[in-house]
């Protein structure tokens, strides 16, 4: 049995993710990011809205991408 390191979470190209990287000031703190396909060596095009609000397609590394954190309304439900 091997010891060590989990594999990292690697998304699915269309899945929501939470970006993350300390070389990025927009994504210091973590930003939502849709994964848009795949790329060479481990990364992915994911799509993040830039400081402008328009969608702005980046390479990322999938070390940087995590799973969405849950949100405060999951599985409730709302009465409109």
């Amino acid at each position: 049995m091997r010891r060590g390191k989990p594999a990292p979470w690697k998304p699915v190209v269309g899945a929501l993710a939470q970006y993350k990287s300390r070389y990025s000031g927009l994504a210091r703190l973590g930003c939502p990011v849709r994964v848009i396909a795949e790329a060479v060596g481990d990364r992915r095009v994911v799509e993040i809205i830039g400081h402008a609000g328009h969608p702005v397609r980046v390479t990322v590394k999938v070390i940087h991408l995590q799973p969405m954190p849950p949100s405060l309304f999951d599985g409730t439900e709302l009465a409109l």
